[in-house]
């Protein structure tokens, strides 16, 4: 966010953005709790974290906000401006000898077939933890059964779950992970970009794209120079910011003048899935649905119990 901040604040001198880091479950905790320090914007990455504190009615409408896809904004007051895929990164050396899986279900019957080679060198999201873990963990199961015997195939290759796509990424580099499933692909290309030891897939059966997304909620303090924020993000020069100076992918994805896509070659012809904005996402926070799915995942994860 780093170059997106000091451009926006370059062109306006008056506001001055201080810039807070959180994990995205702690972050939806932070705003429910709420408190003196009320932030102006909250951004995440965890989309139905957001559609939840939103329905909540904790968010206020934005004005005069650009017209967006449908799926990534909702009721004028969640605003996504990122079309970031969902990928795997692989250490390279690992698969020299060996293909690259090419779908979900190459991919479980690759480790279920040698599950001792893969023990311990798979990573995922610790979806108790990780709040954007548990969306991507979610949407996948609702693409059928497949989801499910994946973590069947992780349990028995006895995965290790992470918080956060950053450490499995290091991970992965140091040899310590074969591959890392689910994890956030811009952060992932940056790193793949610079290190020759790791490398990038989406799935041929379909790639997850979710939004990181923006709202000002109610307590905001400094309204107009929030929305000023939330308009620059959405904006062309926001937009193009994104796409030259930062590893984000921006929502709107324009041909070069040249007519070629400009987007990463790991993107290019997969069958991308975007994650909807909306109502839809809360049926995952229901509780005891959340519980249950928690627990069944924690179960298949841990993998067979010994004799």
């Amino acid at each position: 966010m780093t170059d997106l901040i000091d451009r926006f604040e370059a062109t306006h001198s008056t506001i001055d953005i201080d810039y807070r880091e959180f994990n995205t479950a702690e972050l939806h905790a932070a705003v429910l709790d709420g408190g003196d320090d009320a932030p102006d914007v909250v951004i995440s990455s965890a989309m139905d974290l957001q559609v939840d504190l939103v329905n909540r009615g904790l968010a206020i409408a934005a004005r005069d906000m650009p017209e967006l896809p449908q799926w990534s904004t909702w009721r004028g007051e969640l605003f996504g401006f990122t079309a970031e895929p969902v990928a795997v990164v692989y250490n390279k050396r690992t698969f020299e000898d060996r293909p690259l899986p090419r779908t979900r279900s190459e991919l479980a019957s690759m480790i279920r077939d040698d599950a001792a080679f893969f023990a311990r060198r798979i990573g995922t999201y610790d979806i108790r933890q990780s709040g954007v873990g548990y969306l991507l963990a979610t949407q996948d199961a609702q693409r059928g059964y497949q989801f499910s015997r994946l973590v069947e195939s992780f349990g028995r290759a006895f995965a290790r779950t992470f918080c956060c796509t950053s450490d499995m990424i290091d991970a992965v580099a140091e040899d310590e992970l074969s591959l890392a499933y689910n994890v956030i692909g811009s952060y992932a290309y940056e790193r793949v970009a610079a290190d020759p030891r790791l490398g990038i897939l989406l799935f041929d059966d379909y790639a997850l794209i979710f939004s990181r997304s923006a709202f000002i909620p109610k307590s905001a303090s400094n309204r107009e120079a929030a929305e000023a924020f939330i308009r620059y993000l959405l904006s062309p020069n926001g937009q193009a910011t994104m796409r030259s100076a930062s590893p984000l992918l921006p929502l709107d994805l324009p041909e070069n003048p040249d007519g070629k896509d400009w987007r990463p070659e790991f993107v290019r012809n997969k069958p991308l899935v975007p994650i909807r904005m909306g109502l839809g996402l809360l049926t995952w926070l229901d509780a005891l649905k959340r519980q249950s799915f928690i627990s069944e995942w924690a179960k298949s994860i841990a993998g067979p119990t010994p004799p």
